[in-house]
C-alpha cells in the first residue's frame, strides 16, 4: 500500500506539473508581444526621423543649386555658347510637338511694335523660336528664347514687355512675323540673361481666353518645366 500510495503520488505530481507550465505560457506570450510592439514603435520613429532628415538635406541642396544655376547663366560672359534649335526645341518631346522652328540673330523678327526696338536697344543676339502643339488643347503656340547680354538687360526687357503688352504697343509675333491681336495670351519669364516667352492662339489664329486652365498649364510645362528646367538648368550644368 505504501508503494502504491507513493506511486499514485508521483503520478499526481507529474499530472499537475504541465498544468502549472501551461498557465505561465499566456503571460510569457503577452510579454513577448508587448516587447515586440515596443520595438516596432521605436523602429518606426527612427525611420520617420531618418526620412525627415533626408528630405531636409535634399531641399537645401535644391535651393543652393538654383542659386548656382542663376549665377552660371547670369551673362554671356559666363555663358558664352550660343543657343541652338536642337537644344531649345528637341524633336520627340512628350510634352509638346514641334511643327516649325527658327533661329535668327535678328531678334526684331520675333517681336512686334515697340518691342522690336527694345530688343535691339538691349543687345539681343539670338531668338530661337518654334511653333508648338500640346496634346491637351487645340492651341497654336509660338514659343521662344531671347539671348540678352546679361541678367540686368533681360530683366529690363521683361519690364518693358509688361508695359507694351498691357498698352497694346508691342509684343511677340508669331513665327511668320505677324503681330498677334489684342487680348492674346502672352506669357514670359526672365531667367539669367534669357527671356523665355510664348504666345497662345487657336489653331486658326483665333483668340484664346487668357483665364483658360490650359493656358496656366502651358506656362507651367513649357516655360518653367521645359525651357528653364530642361534647357537652361542643363546648360548651366
Amino acid at each position: 500500500m505504501r508503494l502504491s500510495a507513493v506511486g499514485q503520488h508521483r503520478r499526481r505530481s507529474a499530472w499537475f506539473r504541465p498544468h502549472r507550465h501551461l498557465r505561465r505560457e499566456p503571460h510569457r506570450a503577452a510579454h513577448l508581444l508587448t516587447r515586440g510592439l515596443a520595438g516596432l514603435i521605436v523602429l518606426g520613429i527612427l525611420v520617420m526621423v531618418g526620412v525627415l532628415a533626408v528630405a531636409e538635406d535634399r531641399r537645401t541642396p535644391a535651393r543652393l543649386a538654383s542659386a548656382e544655376v542663376d549665377a552660371r547663366i547670369a551673362s554671356r560672359a559666363v555663358d558664352p555658347a550660343p543657343l541652338s534649335e536642337a537644344e531649345v526645341f528637341p524633336a520627340g518631346s512628350a510634352a509638346f510637338g514641334v511643327t516649325q522652328s527658327s533661329l535668327t540673330a535678328d531678334c526684331a523678327l520675333a517681336a512686334s511694335g515697340a518691342l522690336r526696338t527694345t530688343l535691339l536697344r538691349y543687345g539681343c543676339s539670338q531668338a530661337v523660336r518654334a511653333v508648338l502643339t500640346v496634346p491637351y488643347a487645340d492651341y497654336r503656340i509660338t514659343a521662344g528664347v531671347l539671348n540678352l547680354p546679361d541678367a540686368a538687360g533681360a530683366t529690363a526687357v521683361g519690364d518693358e514687355i509688361r508695359v507694351l503688352v498691357e498698352t497694346d504697343d508691342g509684343g511677340f509675333a508669331d513665327i511668320t512675323g505677324a503681330a498677334t491681336g489684342p487680348g492674346t495670351p502672352v506669357l514670359w519669364r526672365t531667367r539669367g540673361h534669357y527671356v523665355l516667352y510664348c504666345v497662345i492662339t487657336g489653331p486658326d489664329g483665333g483668340l484664346v481666353p487668357a483665364d483658360a486652365p490650359q493656358v496656366a498649364r502651358v506656362t507651367r510645362e513649357l516655360l518653367d518645366a521645359h525651357l528653364y528646367d530642361n534647357v537652361l538648368v542643363r546648360r548651366a550644368g
